[in-house]
């Protein structure tokens, strides 16, 4: 099992949703409004000095093949970014123990 962790300006969030359920990931959970610091663009800290905010979204896969397309499908968006605003970082590490939650009967 993997844990994904995905982060992007909020004007890329629909493109990264979309980008899952075509993926047809179903685990996932969106946090709309964080603030945030990145080395590859400018803060967005949703203040007058620095407007603005990101998205999360917390993913947990157990099929190996769709964490490595997704991962694959991020790089290229990033690849076609048209300014460093739009480039969303993704991380993934293995999850070791897990609880997983089960429908009730």
């Amino acid at each position: 099992m993997k844990f994904i962790y995905i982060t992007c300006n909020v004007s890329m969030l629909e493109a990264i949703i979309n980008l899952i359920d075509e993926m047809e990931l179903t685990d996932y959970q969106v946090i709309e409004q964080v603030t945030a610091k990145s080395s590859y663009s400018s803060p967005r800290l949703n203040t007058a000095v620095w407007p603005g905010y990101n998205s999360s979204v917390f993913i947990q896969e157990s099929d190996a093949g769709k964490v490595s397309s997704l991962m694959e499908s991020i790089n290229k968006m990033n690849q076609s970014a048209f300014n460093n605003g739009e480039l969303v970082a993704v991380f993934s590490w293995d999850i070791h123990a897990c609880t997983e939650a089960e429908k009730t009967k």
